[in-house]
């Protein structure tokens, strides 16, 4: 199943991975996937218990998670966050191209688009764990508990180790290495790294040092619509031309200001809240559009607490 429902130029996020004076590997989100309840920084304890909703097959979290979540039907959703093995995984929409099977596969661990990202985070403790066992994992086209659309996903995951990607553009996944450390939206991260090239006047379809050279010395004009192209373009040139020296979270927010998506209508697909993660101390950074206090929680001060919700959109 091939999931052809839009452009991509709707429903949008950005998001960067950044290394910071300290080696800290740092990493940033807009969050503007539509939704029909509130976005909140929430921590799951282990032993948290989820069921798929592909086959009613129960997971026991392995790892304690923090990370922006919504609850619905009594189940959370989870956009992206931490463990307190240092992992990070964020899912972002990935229209017309995301590809899924269309029933539960025999043998395979089957697992709807939403319940991958839980299942990712609670389960290992590294890119490496997830690339051991990512064969064994089927993507299901179906609705979630929320009983709306199926929705189109591709993940980008770090660790003390760099980016990386899950792009489900055949039913066979695998982990990709992501050298520039920038993901948006459709069109595939491929295809994003021509468009990055073809505008900064190179001939070149893949990231190398002639492209990361090129970012850092561009001097023109950096486009500003809110289409995915554009917003990759330009969080690329930020991150490795603009970004301080001595970088810090707030520095990382205060940029994805900049990318984000401003709400028009009564729909809900605009910038809902603005995270930043450190790998390293396992630390979260949110702020909700409603509200421009930033709330710092670290999972290392959390051992032994119950589920818990500190801050919502």
């Amino acid at each position: 199943m091939t999931l052809n429902r839009q452009s991509g130029d709707d429903n949008m996020c950005t998001s960067l991975t950044i290394n910071a004076d300290n080696n800290h590997l740092m990493f940033g989100r807009t969050m503007d996937f539509p939704t029909k309840t509130p976005w909140q920084l929430t921590y799951l304890p282990t032993q948290y218990h989820f069921r798929s909703v592909t086959g009613g097959q129960v997971f026991t979290s392995r790892h304690v998670i923090l990370g922006g979540m919504r609850q619905t039907h009594g189940h959370y959703l989870i956009g992206d966050g931490i463990n307190d093995a240092g992992l990070t995984v964020a899912e972002l929409y990935f229209p017309v191209e995301a590809t899924y099977y269309d029933a539960p596969v025999a043998g395979k661990i089957n697992l709807s688009p939403q319940d991958f990202t839980t299942w990712l985070l609670a389960q290992h403790a590294s890119v490496a764990e997830i690339t051991a066992e990512l064969s064994q994992v089927a993507l299901i086209g179906v609705q979630w508990y929320d009983l709306e659309a199926i929705y189109p996903f591709h993940w980008v995951l770090a660790d003390k180790t760099g980016s990386y990607l899950i792009e489900p553009t055949g039913q066979q996944l695998t982990v990709r290495k992501n050298p520039v450390g920038v993901l948006t939206n459709t069109p595939n991260f491929d295809r994003q790294i021509a468009n990055l090239n073809q505008f900064l006047n190179l001939n070149d379809a893949n990231w190398g040092g002639a492209t990361q050279t090129k970012v850092k010395q561009f001097n023109g004009e950096i486009p500003n619509r809110t289409i995915p192209t554009d917003r990759f373009i330009k969080t690329s040139i930020w991150k490795y031309r603009d970004a301080p020296t001595n970088l810090s979270q707030r520095d990382i927010i205060q940029f994805l200001h900049t990318v984000k998506i401003d709400k028009h209508n009564d729909r809900h697909d605009y910038t809902h809240y603005y995270g930043v993660i450190d790998t390293a101390t396992q630390e979260y950074w949110f702020q909700g559009v409603n509200d421009p206090t930033t709330t710092k929680v670290s999972i290392k001060d959390l051992a032994g607490e119950p589920t818990r919700t500190f801050a919502k959109e």
